[in-house]
């Protein structure tokens, strides 16, 4: 019996490397402050760049993207409308929160698409106490808790 040479069978190559990619049109939260990424690019830049203070065009980016007006992001700084309208540049915790709000649009925005998410928002939700999202921008925990939920719903765990 004569032994047969196994050969490789030839494979075809991939191009491409195997990642996820993100969506062109999905902004980072950087991008909707419109600030450098170097800016917030780890956690003691972050902190250097909110004591330094967002401007009032990180504000107006903000408010761009998430299609708020200035009476709900002024609940969610903590400020009056009319302190929105004088500051040039906002304190740390403005900033901070800011930040945050950007944070959670990107996250929002990647899976729902900008008005998608902008019309989830303002649904109120079973699983958030029938409260709509945008209604508990004004506290961290309520930024966090929307932020959570946007993540059960990309996983599939709805209830």
């Amino acid at each position: 019996m004569k032994k047969s040479a196994n050969k490789p069978k030839s494979r075809s190559l991939v191009l491409e490397p195997a990642v996820a990619y993100r969506r062109k049109e999905t902004p980072e939260a950087h991008q909707i402050l419109g600030i450098d990424e170097d800016d917030v690019m780890g956690v003691l830049q972050r902190v250097r760049t909110f004591r330094k203070g967002l401007t009032k065009s990180a504000f107006n980016y903000l408010k761009e993207i998430s299609g708020l007006d200035n009476e709900t992001l002024a609940r969610a700084l903590a400020v009056s409308s009319k302190t929105i309208q004088r500051t040039e540049v906002f304190d740390a915790v403005q900033s901070e929160r800011m930040y945050l709000l950007a944070d959670l649009y990107a996250s929002g925005i990647a899976y729902f698409g900008l008005e998608g998410f902008r019309t989830w928002m303002n649904r109120p939700l079973l699983t958030l106490g029938n409260n709509a999202p945008v209604d508990l921008l004004d506290t961290t925990e309520g930024i966090n808790l929307i932020k959570a939920e946007i993540h059960r719903v990309q996983h599939g765990i709805v209830i």
